[in-house]
């Protein structure tokens, strides 16, 4: 019997290439890697894949291109961006292929339109990514660890990492237009304005040295915190470095709410993140702490490569699309895709550094780790 196709749209970019090479190592699957270049997309398969899969042109923006690409696969997965310009594009045509859909990004406006025109008997599945994903699906793991309601979620999110000028466009709009809220908290079970106030030169806990952070409140952690029933949430974006990048996103607000020039923006942040890079080693930092009834579990996460860890949950999900684990309609990736087996990627990943839970107690003393 042959294997089922797996078309990677976007599949020589950054994000795409993690996710070829993590669906290659993890077989099972032949896979199409597209891209408006085909001899990029074949030195991909060539090298990368080592010649087992086959390259094809794709052009996003082009429906019959699209409708080509997707024809024959049991799942596509969008690695092709900015969201905000792809949106349904590539989603419409795997779901007209008969193929499930997988996107490491895929924000509000997408879930509207897919959820709008309907999937018929497949997934789609949205969010699987770094940042919207992980930073939902590891919380929610650590919360059901536990035996009691939660009472509070405490969250830090930082990474020190070179951006795409795509990246940092749909990060310049994930900080504002109806994504989320700076200031904001959870409290009591909704939204609070103006709950929390940004710091610098703060020391949290497992980062190295001081630390600005920036309260921030995104409609994925206020799913979370409904998901959870929790009652307050704290949600802190850290910023390591030399200050760049917290300059440029204070200059390129207009840019966040949809009012500026969001390339020129982009570009700009971009350039800030390289310059807080410099001379140092890119790392990403995720710190939960769930505390409940029962005391207080702490997961972190280190990792080298922002690009790895955003295509892991992506490749969970396709695995799980093939082995026909996920309901039809339209979901982010925490609501479908179990949490386990990303523990156990994220643990056996090379550019994974940590990936602890530590189990506190009612008294706030570190117990040994747990096994979630």
């Amino acid at each position: 019997m042959a294997e089922p196709l797996v078309g990677v749209v976007g599949g020589y970019g950054a994000v795409g290439a993690a996710l070829a090479r993590q669906l290659y190592d993890r077989g099972g699957a032949r896979l199409r890697i597209g891209g408006r270049d085909p001899h990029a997309a074949a030195a991909l398969v060539d090298k990368q894949l080592e010649g087992r899969g086959e390259a094809a042109a794709v052009d996003a923006y082009d429906p019959g291109s699209l409708a080509a690409f997707c024809a024959g696969c049991a799942v596509v997965v969008n690695c092709a961006g900015p969201s905000y310009r792809v949106l349904d594009r590539v989603a419409v045509a795997a779901l007209a292929a008969g193929a499930h859909y997988v996107d490491p990004g895929g924000d509000l406006p997408v879930r509207d339109l897919l959820t709008a025109a309907g999937t018929g008997d497949r997934a789609a599945v949205l969010n699987a990514g770094l940042m919207p994903g992980l930073t939902a699906l590891l919380p929610l793991g650590l919360a059901r660890a536990g035996s009691g309601r939660v009472a509070r979620l405490t969250a830090y999110a930082g990474l020190v990492d070179r951006m795409t000028p795509a990246g940092a466009a749909e990060y310049l709009l994930s900080l504002g237009g109806g994504h989320g809220e700076p200031l904001a908290a959870w409290r009591g079970g909704r939204r609070v304005s103006r709950a929390l106030e940004p710091l610098t030169g703060v020391e949290v806990p497992f980062y190295p040295g001081r630390v600005a952070v920036h309260p921030f409140l995104s409609g994925e952690t206020e799913w979370l915190a409904a998901t959870l029933g929790a009652d307050d949430v704290d949600w802190y974006n850290v910023f390591d470095g030399g200050g760049n990048v917290v300059a440029a996103l204070s200059r390129l607000r207009p840019a966040m709410l949809g009012a500026g020039d969001l390339e020129s923006a982009a570009r700009e942040l971009a350039e800030a993140a390289a310059l807080d890079l410099f001379g140092r080693d890119p790392y990403q930092l995720f710190v939960f702490e769930i505390a409940d009834a029962v005391g207080r579990r702490v997961l972190v996460l280190r990792t080298e490569d922002t690009y790895e860890a955003t295509a892991l949950l992506a490749a969970q999900a396709t695995v799980d699309a093939l082995a026909g684990r996920l309901p039809a309609g339209v979901h982010l990736a925490a609501e479908v895709v179990a949490y386990a087996p990303v523990a156990a990627a994220l643990r056996a990943h090379p550019t994974v550094r940590v990936f602890e839970v530590i189990d506190a107690g009612l008294d706030g003393a570190a117990a040994d780790e747990g096994e979630l």
